[in-house]
């Protein structure tokens, strides 16, 4: 997706909301877009014609929702939830099927909230890591005990964030240096994960803060090279991979050696202004040419992921835009604050 060409994307629907959108996902198939929102709802959007699909339920209802996860059923997808009454309970995943807002099936074995979920997307197989300290492997056909659990060991702190790549042969795991002094990033071989890792690489702080020193004061460069990692992928050629983080902030780095490439600040209305320590909305595209940012004052970045430099900025949005997807097949971004736009060529 090349946003530095003229006319560049434009909205070719928005999806009304009633509360802010927490989680974007595409259908590998890019037919449709799950979207959940702070109100437990999910919406399901065919991409094609940007309305609610006629052959299943277009909302559904699961208390306390905040992440989705497409799965290989058109019909079926991963959520994580939780309410205040503790059902959904926030440390299970769930198995729903959209045609009936039912639950096939439930995951459990993680002791504290879980915090990202990346299905394979070769097989039935999905991971999720926890703030108890653990990556667990769970097969979609199975909902017994995890099929493989990895624990962190004693000299990371945090909570440990797990992802596959495009091909379901490797997955990465990230944990926090103590002292916050950087991030380590192993990757697994998925076959042979039980043989450890085959790369360990090490993302120092002090490489964080020099590819944001462009985007802020030095004084706020070195707090923001801190900010916590929640969320990360790989792009599709694995040389890759973006780390998201809080406060605004996000990285890519050397799918190979963990060398930091570039680093992206998010655009605030004011410092501290109304979402201060939020996460970074943010996605690589399908084609590995971008990188899409949302920002807190309305607008989307589209950065050059070679060079890391501002290709486009789209604007639409009355405010934080806190999740972005990029379709898997047709030349298509989701961007959502309350209301969802569709970005298409």
């Amino acid at each position: 997706m090349d946003f530095s060409t003229e006319p560049g994307p434009k909205i070719g629907s928005v999806i009304r909301g009633r509360a802010p959108s927490t989680s974007l996902s595409y259908h590998e198939s890019g037919s449709h877009l799950f979207i959940a929102s702070s109100d437990s709802t999910l919406r399901i959007i065919d991409c094609l014609s940007g309305k609610p699909p006629t052959d299943r339920a277009s909302v559904v209802k699961l208390q306390g929702i905040k992440q989705v996860k497409s799965t290989h059923s058109s019909h079926c997808a991963l959520v994580l939830a939780g309410g205040n009454d503790g059902v959904p309970k926030k440390n299970s995943v769930y198995y729903l099927s959209v045609h009936d807002n039912k639950i096939l099936r439930e995951f459990t074995g993680h002791l504290g909230v879980i915090t990202t979920l990346s299905m394979n997307p070769a097989d039935d197989t999905f991971l999720s890591s926890s703030v108890d300290g653990t990556v667990k492997l769970w097969d979609l056909r199975n909902s017994g005990n995890s099929v493989m659990e990895l624990k962190l060991p004693g000299n990371v702190e945090g909570s440990p964030l797990a992802v596959f790549d495009s091909t379901g042969l490797v997955f990465g795991v990230s944990a926090a240096m103590p002292d916050s002094a950087g991030y380590y990033v192993n990757l697994y071989d998925a076959r042979n994960y039980s043989q450890g890792p085959f790369s360990e690489m090490k993302v120092k702080r002090e490489d964080i803060e020099r590819k944001i020193s462009g985007a802020a004061t030095p004084e706020r460069a070195f707090a923001l090279s801190k900010s916590e990692w929640t969320s990360i992928e790989f792009n599709k050629s694995g040389k890759q991979i973006l780390a998201c983080a809080n406060n605004g902030v996000a990285v890519s780095i050397d799918g190979y050696d963990g060398r930091v490439e570039h680093g992206f600040v998010a655009e605030v209305r004011q410092p501290g202004g109304p979402h201060p320590g939020m996460p970074i909305a943010a996605c690589f595209t399908p084609d590995d040419r971008s990188v899409v940012v949302g920002n807190d004052d309305g607008s989307v970045s589209c950065y050059q992921a070679s060079s890391g430099l501002l290709a486009r900025r789209l604007r639409g949005h009355v405010d934080r835009v806190g999740a972005v997807a990029s379709n898997p097949k047709y030349c298509q971004i989701g961007t959502a604050c309350t209301n969802t736009a569709i970005w298409v060529w």
